[in-house]
């Protein structure tokens, strides 16, 4: 905990405090500052020396044994105490700290090994009660100790007693040991803290035979100097140390004691003095007020008092509060010390019962906080402790029942469906296959209830806030293999794919909690290009549907009917397109959608449309008729739906045009429509609309049109821009815009095509100050950055010039935008002027804008950096400068000589200043550090240290992974520490680079050239962190290395360089025991090592595991049979054997196979009793044999 802003204590000490287990031990540096200004040993020795008339101690001089030698007639222990007193000697401020910490613990327990009585002198002026004082060697019972000690004695004590010189040290650690049977019993019995110690002092030699391997932690409090890159030797003698910096007089070592006493002795009230100027302002960046808050949270009254605080009605606006009380709860999911009650277990103490009840209460149960409550259950889906599982079934059916909270209808549906572990379906992807969807053994009940949807929530971007978007998924999803079984019993297959659709719908419907709309996710029932998910479960079952109405003319109505009144919306669209495809007349099919009222519906648009499309050739004249009244007596609900009369008028504009377009003889066929149509293109400049059919229109993957083509949109803009203004701004008559989304991308997309389009917009839009136009300037820009710009490039970079004094945050993002697209992009021919010109704007944005930038709260962009600082300005800035480097070395690469001073001043800054914007910039770096090394490695080394400190190593990974581009330089003087380290937060990443990481520790120790010793540490550090959690893990990456990256000489090289002997160490349990989970990693390794197999498999010989599921078929549908060696042919059949005298092996088809190929390989003589075996544990048909090659056996 990082109890003030330059000390961090270890939790673990803090834990022995607040259970009264900790003992302060006070060395002489305690007493150096003023009033006190008493020696240190060192300083002792020379002043007694100097006294003696002898000469001083040497640097490297035992000052124990040097005591011992000064001369016999004088009398060191008698001119030791004289010193001691002085004339003019008090306690100081690291004396009262200490006297103040030790007493605020339930038991105060100090032992000193100075000779002062400075520590009672504090305690007497501060009033506070250290108990009874012992004086060496009449020490108490070191497992029992409380109160004051003067290990070696004191000023009052007699000369005999005091521990100073060899012989003293001897007699009472050695000979006579009573200090070191103390010792012992006390480092057993209790934490230790040492104050006033450093690494040279003679104490800290002799305090270590008081250390036995049963001792509790150890700790020191030790300035940053003494440190001196002494870490190691310290945790060598088991003391860990505490740093805190020298300055001031030792000041920030006081100012942490007094800290501490204040944590220790915090209560209600403390809690509530301090709390609120931090809770209030949101979770802080502050490591000590985050840390306090922690801390709090770890008690009773400070997580009561932090509940108090954030629910307490009187202060801030509803809005404000409701904001901080939800990032307060996203912090406390995502904190290491609360996370697990969340999402792995129920609480342990009170203080946790606490904040899952604030969650339960004032959350849960107020309706306004609804949609955080789903935003919670988003974040929980894959992982939420049984116990809040339950807590949250109880509160809200107890919420919906007694309280009415109808409301809690999307909270009780994703809780009861589809949390992952609890409600949701499993995931069968793997375990399922193919056939049995067309297995006509299978009912299709029975495989409705075992593929049945659920709900997946993902977040959306604007925040916390904001009920997350949910989507139906499916436990088994693997489309592509059915598509060469055609075979299967349509009948069948229609009653799963309509009672699967039903459930789906349910489950949507009751999480919206209104109609169901389906057109984004399947804008058209009939194939169609803008069915973007056409391999989504959901999408095939509406093919079939479709194919089977289709293709049974005989239940259409019947069909029809029952889709229709269905409560599912791609159900009800299916029975629109039935009818489109039906035998039905034109005019009946005209006649039903009037009749239902669907001539506009939003959701069944395009169904609707190609029922139109089918009757138009062949529409009554009556039918005719009935359309005309319906458009007119439809234009007030237009009006009323759309909120605009323009609007509404082009929805029967697009009607009329359509009919027309596809009837029988032309236009000419029906005046009246024609004569309407024509009026409302003329008053209003309709145009028809390419794609009338879809509402919305994609091309490509986002790209959403307005209606017009870019051929028409630089038409409009030349020759009649006023219509175009008002469409992009509106007017006094309210002319509908264009959809901003819509407008802004096909900006964006002309000016890409043609950059020269981009001036005549620009003069258009900068004549308005509407926000919309910042909008379409950006734009603009954002068009330019993608377009080839070279006859226009000064143009617009003069442009932007004149636009940098003046920016906000969305033209600043558009310029960077520009300049990365620009140098990266290829399309424009970069010159040395413009280059400069980019570069001064860079660097101008850089130093304008750079403070002004506000990072994003949200939790999301945590575990996805790279996304974010590609989607930020500071990120595409850094880019830019990324790309400028590769430029000018493509250009250079002959005479390249490093990076010039423009860009390693702008890298410097980007390492150096330090704001929200950097973990964007560093992100920048991170990703490409190996290509900065290798173009300039003297540079990367001067900042890469100062970089890896302040982005610290679970940030460094969580950016870098899931593919790290590293060399061996880097990884030996950087990333190969920082690997180490990351094992600390591996917790923290999802399984995909957990996954990413090991694999990459596996091509560390095989190729980055380590030395033995630091291969090992890391191969030791992959077996015991997480307590050996992720070992397991580590050997699902080599299976996964040795069976799609490694070719036979490469496996080789791996198995002598440094596999056999790590195997060989699991076998033999060093580190951590050889787990099951691990050895079944490791069967599946087996039949990857070639030549090496025989050497594997005596390692699993006589300590097979259990192996079942997809572990058990991943073994059976071996692939590299023909890569096994003749000579490991006993081994490879020893394997199979083990693997079959399991208990409860099921029937696998592709056995049989395994076992040909065994026979082809090895011959049937050597393969024949794992046959035997195979019949008899009855997991291949007695029926089958074998077939021989040439025919004979």
């Amino acid at each position: 905990m990082w109890i003030t802003a330059d000390v961090n204590i270890p939790q673990q000490l803090l834990d022995a405090a607040a259970k009264d287990e900790v003992v302060f031990f006070v060395g002489a540096g305690a007493s150096f500052n003023p009033p006190a200004n008493l020696p240190s040993y060192n300083q002792l020795a020379a002043m007694l020396a100097d006294e003696a008339d002898e000469s001083r101690p040497c640097d490297d001089e035992q000052l124990d044994r040097f005591i011992g030698m000064l001369p016999d007639n004088f009398n060191v222990h008698k001119r030791t105490k004289d010193i001691m007193r002085g004339d003019d000697i008090h306690c100081n401020s690291t004396h009262e700290a200490i006297v103040r910490l030790a007493s605020s613990v339930k038991t105060p327990r100090i032992v000193t090994t100075n000779y002062d009585l400075l520590l009672e002198e504090a305690a007497q002026k501060q009033n506070c009660d250290l108990g009874r004082s012992y004086y060496g060697p009449a020490v108490p019972i070191g497992s029992d100790f409380s109160g004051l000690l003067y290990l070696h004695g004191s000023v009052d004590s007699p000369d005999r007693e005091i521990v100073l010189d060899d012989r003293d040290f001897a007699r009472a650690y050695l000979s006579e040991g009573w200090a070191t049977r103390f010792l012992l019993k006390l480092f057993e019995t209790y934490t230790v803290v040492f104050i006033g110690y450093s690494f040279g002092d003679v104490i800290m030699r002799y305090l270590a035979l008081g250390i036995s391997s049963h001792a509790r932690p150890r700790y020191i409090f030790l300035s940053e100097e003494d440190m001196d890159g002494r870490d190691n030797e310290w945790q060598h003698n088991g003391i860990i140390p505490i740093p805190y910096p020298a300055a001031n007089g030792h000041h920030a070592l006081v100012e942490a004691l007094t800290a501490w006493t204040d944590y220790i002795s915090s209560d209600y009230n403390a809690y509530k003095k301090r709390l609120p100027g931090i809770i209030e302002n949101g979770v802080p960046k502050d490591a000590v007020d985050l840390d306090y808050v922690r801390a709090a949270l770890s008690t009773d009254e400070g997580a009561q008092c932090f509940v108090d605080i954030i629910e307490r009605k009187e202060g801030q606006e509803e809005t404000v509060k409701s904001k901080i009380k939800r990032e307060w709860l996203s912090w406390l999911m995502s904190s290491d010390a609360l996370r697990e009650v969340f999402t792995e277990r129920g609480p342990k103490t009170q203080n946790e019962k606490i904040l899952l009840d604030w969650f339960l209460v004032d959350f849960v149960q107020k309706p306004e906080e609804r949609d955080f409550v789903l935003y919670v259950l988003c974040k929980l889906q894959s992982s939420m402790s049984d116990w809040l599982f339950e807590q949250l079934h109880e509160c809200i059916s107890y919420c919906i029942s007694h309280r009415d909270r109808r409301d809690l209808i999307p909270v009780f549906t994703v809780l009861m469906t589809s949390m992952q572990g609890h409600s949701a379906p499993s995931v069968l992807d793997e375990f399922i296959e193919p056939s049995l969807l067309y297995n006509s053994d299978i009912s299709p009940q029975i495989l409705s209830l075992i593929i049945r949807p659920y709900l997946k929530l993902t977040t959306l971007f604007q925040g916390n806030g904001i009920r997350p978007r949910a989507e139906i998924a499916w436990p088994y999803d693997r489309i592509k293999e059915l598509d060469n079984h055609l075979n299967f019993d349509m009948n069948k297959m229609a009653f799963l794919a309509e009672s699967s659709l039903q459930r789906a719908s349910a489950l949507l419907q009751a999480y919206q909690g209104e109609n169901e709309y389906s057109c984004l996710s399947r804008p058209s029932i009939e194939p169609s290009d803008q069915n973007l998910y056409v391999s989504d479960l959901q999408s095939m079952f509406v093919d079939i549907l479709r194919d089977y109405a289709h293709g049974h003319k005989d239940q259409q109505d019947s069909l029809i009917y029952r889709w229709w009144n269905s409560e599912s919306a791609l159900l009800k669209r299916l029975a629109i397109n039935t009818i489109a495809f039906s035998d039905w007349d034109a005019n009946r099919k005209i006649t039903w959608i009037l009749e239902h009222d669907y001539l506009f519906d939003l959701d069944a648009h395009h169904e609707v449309y190609m029922v139109l499309k089918e009757a138009a050739p062949s529409v009554g004249e009556n039918s005719k008729k009935n359309i005309l009244e319906y458009l007119r007596n439809k234009l007030d609900s237009l009006k009323e739906t759309y909120s605009d009369e323009r609007t509404a008028l082009y929805e029967q504009f697009d009607v009329l045009q359509w009919l027309l377009k596809h009837m029988n003889g032309g236009m000419g066929n029906w005046p009246e429509a024609q004569k309407w149509k024509n009026e409302l293109a003329r008053k209003y400049n309709f145009l028809p609309r390419e794609h009338a059919d879809f509402h919305i229109y994609s091309e490509g993957v986002c790209s959403v049109t307005t209606g017009i083509t870019d051929e028409q949109f630089i038409d409009i803009l030349e020759n009649r821009p006023s219509v175009l203004e008002e469409k992009m701004f509106g007017n006094q008559d309210k002319t509908v815009k264009f959809d901003s989304l819509s407008i802004n991308n096909q900006i964006s997309e002309v000016v890409s095509h043609n950059p020269r389009v981009g001036f005549t917009l620009w003069e258009l839009v900068n004549r308005h100050k509407e926000s919309d136009a910042v909008q379409y300037s950006c734009s603009i820009i954002r068009g330019w950055g993608e377009a080839s710009l070279d006859d226009e490039q000064i143009l617009v970079l003069d442009l932007l010039k004149k636009l940098l004094p003046k920016m906000g945050q969305d033209e600043v993002g558009a310029v960077s935008f520009f300049l990365n697209r620009q140098i990266d992009g290829e399309k424009t021919t970069i010159t040395a002027k413009t280059l400069q010109i980019m570069s001064d704007i860079a660097l101008q944005i850089w130093e304008r804008y750079s403070s002004t930038f506000s990072a994003s709260k949200d939790q999301q962009w945590q575990n996805d950096p790279v996304t974010y600082s590609l989607n930020c300005w500071p990120g595409k800035l850094a880019y830019f400068w990324m790309g400028r480097i590769r430029w000018r070395y493509r250009q250079e690469a002959d005479s390249w000589n490093g990076l010039d001073d423009l860009e390693k001043k702008m890298v410097r800054r980007f390492v150096d200043d330090e704001d929200d914007f950097s973990p964007l910039v560093w992100t920048a770096l991170l990703t490409n550090i190996n290509m900065l090394h290798s173009l300039d490695r003297e540079n990367t080394e001067s900042w890469l240290p100062d970089l890896m400190k302040k982005a610290g190593t679970k940030f460094i990974w969580n950016v870098m992974l899931p593919n790290p581009i590293l060399n061996i330089r880097l990884i030996d003087i950087a990333f190969y520490e920082s690997c180490l380290d990351e094992f600390k937060y591996l917790s923290h990443l999802d399984d995909y680079k957990k996954q990413s990481f090991l694999l990459q520790v596996f091509w560390i120790v095989t190729y980055a050239g380590l030395e033995d010793k630091r291969r090992a540490k890391l191969l030791s550090k992959v077996v015991t962190a997480g307590n050996g959690i992720y070992a397991s893990l580590f050997m699902d990456r080599i299976v996964w290395a040795f069976k799609f990256r490694l070719d036979s000489k490469s496996k080789n090289m791996v198995w002598d360089l440094w596999l056999h002997r790590f195997i060989e160490d699991r076998h033999a349990g060093k580190g951590r025991n050889w787990s099951e989970k691990e050895r079944i990693a490791f069967a599946e390794l087996i039949p990857l090592l070639d030549e090496h197999l025989k050497e594997g498999m005596k390692y699993l010989s006589n300590n097979f595991p259990r192996i079942m599921g997809r572990d058990f078929i991943n073994l059976i549908m071996l692939k590299n049979i023909d890569d096994i060696p003749q000579e490991c042919a006993e081994a490879f059949i020893e394997f199979y054997t083990c693997l079959f005298k399991q208990p409860d092996i099921p029937y696998v088809w592709r056995v049989e196979e395994l076992l040909q190929n065994l026979i082809d390989k090895f011959g049937i003589g050597k393969v024949s009793p794992l046959v035997s075996l195979a019949r008899q544990k009855r997991i291949i048909s007695d029926t089958w044999s074998p077939s021989f090659k040439g025919g004979a056996a």
